[in-house]
């Protein structure tokens, strides 16, 4: 499959700043369609043996689609004959897998979490910060389709109840996790976690401090328009009558108020936000990853 470089020519840089990018003009529906005609049939789905407690068994899994694609990751499945909840786990590129092992507790749960299939550097210094842009996009582009495809095998087990689905989209994993989870009308409910809309504007606010070369709105522009087929915002308003459950905190410096905001509101209801005073979650922050776990299982399965 191929990828964009890394790298883009001055001239590619000039079209994209005094050109309008394509993505920009298109539709929810013209998104939805191009992912559903990417996300192809589950050929196999392979299971490797991790370990096991007294209640559960973790399992390595390894996806392959007929689009000739495959996504990697690990899943915890309670052991007896279900049919259990079952939750799909969107978390940020660095997190990955790893965050089964950072959940305690659940133990009547099946949890399910990937690898994103990024190959880039994740470097936004400088003029690099338009290259991991353009891998962000390729990444994305494929993990929508795979994601769906992840839901497709779930929905296929007898050990998982059909009716009891969830998809938990944390932080980044915001931009593959809600379009994957308004795309497939058998997911129950969508929690997002330190998450919002705007992706634009939350460009804008971070590229400062990721040492982006060009001036905030400007990035905030060009980002945007490079990532738009994963503007939270577009699929939002498509997930009603299912319940959307936001978990947001006040110190969080990646996600503004505006854009957990701006989220919440364009979804129709059922809807749900919850405010804490916690900071961002980080890759390997135990304590804080097991108490915004808490709090999302008791808005879901209490």
């Amino acid at each position: 499959m191929k990828h964009f470089s890394p790298l883009i020519s001055h001239a590619s840089l000039l079209a994209l700043l005094f050109f309008p990018l394509p993505a920009y003009a298109q539709s929810y529906y013209n998104f939805r369609d191009g992912f559903l005609d990417r996300k192809g049939e589950v050929d196999s789905l392979l299971l490797l043996y991790v370990e096991e407690s007294p209640l559960t068994r973790t399992f390595e899994f390894s996806l392959y689609s007929s689009s000739d694609d495959s996504l990697h990751g690990r899943i915890r499945i309670p052991k007896g004959d279900g049919p259990f909840p079952a939750a799909l786990l969107c978390v940020g590129i660095e997190t990955g897998r790893e965050v089964i092992e950072m959940i305690e507790g659940q133990d009547s749960v099946i949890l399910m979490a990937a690898d994103y299939p990024f190959e880039g550097q994740w470097d936004f210094r400088g003029w690099a910060a338009v290259g991991t842009t353009f891998e962000l996009r390729s990444m994305a582009l494929r993990a929508v389709p795979l994601l769906l495809n992840c839901l497709e095998w779930l929905f296929t087990q007898n050990a998982v109840d059909p009716n009891d689905v969830t998809v938990v989209s944390v932080s980044f994993g915001a931009f593959t996790g809600i379009p994957a989870a308004v795309l497939e009308p058998r997911v129950k409910q969508l929690v997002v976690v330190q998450a919002g809309g705007n992706l634009s504007g939350v460009i804008a606010h971070n590229s400062e401090r990721w040492g982006v070369a060009i001036p905030s709105w400007l990035a905030g522009w060009l980002g945007g328009g490079i990532l738009a087929a994963f503007e939270p915002t577009k699929y939002i308003r498509h997930l009603a009558p299912r319940k959307l459950v936001m978990i947001n905190s006040e110190g969080d410096s990646f996600f503004t108020r505006e854009s957990a905001e701006e989220l919440f509101e364009t979804a129709d209801e059922p809807k749900e936000i919850i405010w804490q005073e916690t900071k961002h979650v980080a890759a390997g922050e135990k304590e804080l990853i097991k108490e915004l776990t808490n709090v999302v299982a008791g808005r879901i399965y209490d």
